[in-house]
Formats: C-alpha cells, sequence, structure tokens
C-alpha cells in the first residue's frame, strides 16, 4: 500500500491501486550499487546536513504541511523497497523558489522548488522528477562527483564539501543556489549545472523504471520535459545548461527508453484532478513569487491555467489579474523579435543601461508596448472584477483594481478600491502603504475635481 496518504484522504484508492503484486514482472530499476564511505565522504554528508540547517534557518522552505506529505508519499512511493541505504535519511521538502527546479543532496534530501510545482500538470510528472532525484542519491553521485573533484583540485588545495545538486533543469537555481555558493563557492559552478552528462542520463533512464515500476505513466515523463523545454520567459542567460543534458536530447533518450517498456498494468497512473488539489494553493502562491522574480509572463501562464482548473476560485482571479496588472506593456508570450538573437542582445544593453523603471518606461512609450499595456489592462481589471463577483470579500482584488487604477491615473477609482480594501482588511500588513497611496490619491482629487471618474 502507499505511503502514508491515508492523510490526504487517499487511502480508499490506495486499497485499490497498492503496490505491484507478485504476479508481476519483477521491477525494471537495478539496484544501487555498493559504495564504502571514506572521511572524505563523511565531510560531505556533514556539510550537506549544515545545508538542511541552513535552508530552515534562513526560511527558505514552504510552510503547508499538506503540501509536505504529499510530496513525500509521491516521493516514497517511486523509491525501491528496503531499507534505507546507509547515511541517507529520505526526506522531502518544498523550497520557496520560483525558478523551476529540484535537487538532492548526498544525505537523502530532496528539494522541489515551488517553481516546479506550479510549472508540472499531474503526479506522474511529479514522481519521474523525484525518481530522477533519487538516482542521484541511490546511485552516490554527490560523492563520485565530489572524489572526482577533489583530485582535480588537489593542487590547489581546495576543499570542497557540499553535494554538487541534480535537477530536472539543471541544478538548484534561485535561492538555494545563493545559499549552496555563500558555503562553498569553490564547487558552485557544478552545484549550479548538476552532474556530468553520464550521470544525468543514468538518473533519467533508472527514473524510467522507478516511475513503471510504481505504475505511473512513464510518457508524462517526457512531457514535463518538454514543459521545461518551452519557457514562457525570454532566456537571456546566453547558455544556462553549459555541462548538463540539454532538454532535447534528454527528451530523445527518455522516449526511447519509455518506447522499449511495457507498462505494469494496462492503465498506468497520471493523477492530473489529485495533483491539482495538493498544489491549487502552491501554484497560486508561486504567481506571486513569479511577479516579484521579474516572471511576469511565466506568472501570467500558471494564472490562466489556475482559473482553467478551478474557475470558481476567487482566489484564482485576483491572481490573474496580479499577473496581467503587472505584465505591463509586453505581450503574454514572447515575440518572435524578442526571441530572435538580435533582440536578446538589444534587451540585455538596454537591462544593463537603464533601471527596471526606466526600461519598462521604454516599453510603454512604443506604439506595441502600450498596445500590450491596454489588452493587460483590460484582462487585469475583468479578471479582478470576476473575483469580487465569485467572492465580494477577496480583498486582494480591491487592492489590485487600486493598483490598476492608480496606474492609470484615474484617483477616483484608485482612491475607491483601496478605501474597500482597508475596510475588509483592517490588520492587513501593508495597511500603512495602502493609506499612502489613499492619501496621494485624495490629493489627486481634491487638486483637480474634473478627473476622470468611470461610469
Amino acid at each position: 500500500m502507499r505511503f502514508r496518504l491515508a492523510a490526504l484522504s487517499f487511502f480508499l484508492f490506495f486499497t485499490c491501486h497498492g503496490r505491484i503484486s507478485a504476479q508481476q514482472p519483477p521491477p525494471a530499476t537495478p539496484p544501487p550499487p555498493s559504495f564504502t564511505f571514506t572521511n572524505i565522504d563523511l565531510e560531505l554528508l556533514q556539510k550537506s546536513n549544515e545545508i538542511d540547517q541552513q535552508i530552515e534557518d534562513r526560511g527558505l522552505l514552504y510552510s503547508d504541511k499538506e503540501l509536505t506529505e504529499y510530496v513525500s508519499a509521491v516521493g516514497n512511493d517511486v523509491l525501491p523497497q528496503g531499507p534505507n541505504p546507509e547515511n541517507v535519511k529520505w526526506r522531502f521538502r518544498v523550497l520557496r523558489d520560483s525558478v523551476p527546479n529540484a535537487f538532492a543532496l548526498g544525505n537523502g534530501s530532496i528539494y522541489v522548488n515551488t517553481g516546479l510545482l506550479a510549472l508540472l500538470e499531474n503526479e506522474a510528472q511529479l514522481a519521474s522528477v523525484l525518481a530522477h532525484e533519487e538516482t542521484h542519491v541511490l546511485n552516490r553521485h554527490a560523492y563520485l562527483e565530489n572524489r572526482s573533484y577533489r583530485k582535480k583540485a588537489l593542487a590547489a588545495n581546495i576543499f570542497s564539501g557540499v553535494a554538487a545538486a541534480g535537477s530536472i533543469e539543471g541544478g538548484a537555481g534561485g535561492a538555494a543556489a545563493v545559499l549552496v555558493g555563500s558555503l562553498t563557492p569553490a564547487i558552485l559552478e557544478s552545484t549550479i549545472y548538476g552532474y556530468s552528462r553520464e550521470l544525468e542520463k543514468e538518473a533519467d533512464l533508472h527514473a524510467v523504471g522507478a516511475v513503471n515500476d510504481a505504475n505511473y505513466s512513464t510518457e508524462e515523463m517526457i512531457i514535463a520535459l518538454k514543459l521545461l523545454d518551452s519557457p514562457h520567459e525570454v532566456d537571456l542567460s546566453g547558455g544556462f545548461y553549459q555541462d548538463h543534458p540539454k532538454l532535447k536530447d534528454r527528451i530523445a533518450y527518455v522516449s526511447d527508453a519509455v518506447d522499449g517498456l511495457h507498462s505494469r498494468t494496462p492503465h498506468p497512473m497520471v493523477e492530473e484532478e489529485r495533483y491539482f488539489d495538493a498544489t491549487e494553493k502552491v501554484a497560486r502562491d508561486n504567481v506571486t513569487m513569479d511577479i516579484f522574480a521579474g516572471r511576469q509572463r511565466t506568472a501570467v501562464a500558471v494564472a490562466q491555467r489556475l482559473v482553467k482548473k478551478d474557475p470558481k476560485s476567487a482566489a484564482n482571479f485576483r491572481a490573474l489579474g496580479d499577473a496581467f496588472r503587472t505584465l505591463g506593456a509586453r505581450t503574454p508570450d514572447p515575440t518572435p523579435e524578442e526571441l530572435s538573437s538580435r533582440g536578446k542582445k538589444d534587451t540585455r544593453k538596454s537591462l544593463v543601461k537603464l533601471t527596471p523603471q526606466e526600461y519598462e518606461d521604454s516599453l510603454m512609450a512604443t506604439p506595441a508596448g502600450k498596445a500590450a499595456w491596454e489588452a493587460n489592462q483590460k484582462q487585469s481589471e475583468d479578471a479582478y472584477r470576476k473575483a469580487l463577483e465569485l467572492d465580494p470579500a477577496e480583498a486582494l482584488a480591491h487592492r489590485g483594481l487600486g493598483f490598476l487604477y492608480e496606474r492609470e491615473h484615474q484617483p477616483a477609482q484608485c482612491a475607491d478600491e483601496f478605501q474597500k480594501y482597508l475596510e475588509q482588511s483592517p490588520s492587513a500588513p501593508d495597511q500603512a502603504q495602502i493609506h499612502r497611496r489613499l492619501d496621494a490619491a485624495r490629493k489627486q482629487l481634491t487638486a483637480n475635481p474634473a478627473a476622470p471618474v468611470m461610469p
């Protein structure tokens, strides 16, 4: 029977869909190789434990007990049966980071970013990510990479003791990368960009077998990789993956592996609805994280999917309003010009020369930018109004409308919406800020009584 999903009201389902029976073929995944720990490996283990503690102490974990239990249940389900390997304590944790990544430490701690949970579409895709990361732990990839690194760096007397973080998209990324780099900068590059091509391929192919053994659809692993290969933002990094296997290569060899594998049951699990129920809140919260991280297009895409899946949620429509409002003078999807080499080069130059606000103003000054903002403004306003139609107590929708009308220089509407927000949220943490904006809107009305008022 599957691991502790009764706590999530899934007991009945897993009573009917238990682990593979003795009549089915043996598991496709090979057992982990034997491994003897050395002092160097124990140093690495200690540093991994320190990273766990630092992540906790710095408040980087997404605090949601039910979500953590859900991710842990799926992670345990794709683990091989039997005792834990030596010096491994499996822990599945959600990292508050909008970058779509996951990574594993050698001690058995596996982290999934909120950004990845917001991107994935079902439980089978999550299972494939976790099985990939578990392979890095089971096959001791962190220790093997560390040994290799120390041999190469011995002449320079570089001490390295951090687990290289393998990821479904190339490494820890985001907040975790900053933390890991601050602890052991000498091997930051390995931590960010993942393991060697050979070890990443090993993890991918092992994950195919583990997902199949757990009766999840292996086809969904291919779809998960394709989702990662279709970002909503313009990649200005100029070669993020470096030595990590490129996603198109991974899609190709994972597809070959899936084609050569027989499903263990006629109807392997996908579990889209259950995944959405477990991750709706974190995906909505990640919309806000994406906005603050400058990933407004991703925020729009995630919010649109939330609204499509749950069109009766006022909070989802409010999140969609926020996403379109902060999209500014950009189109929801990158234009061909933005994706071209010349377009990326011009954008990089502008971002170096201009402040974020100056860059935003430069976009708004163009005809295309003005047209994009008008369309985004309407989408935003409609989404906020729908949220309030579904739930008049959705105070954050009033706040969003206040910001929207403030930008549109409509002080009467701005003041009205901010006032409603403050009345509905008397203890809001941003009350002082909203009061200042409300006072500014009222001063504009006093100075200009003829300011436009919407009907």
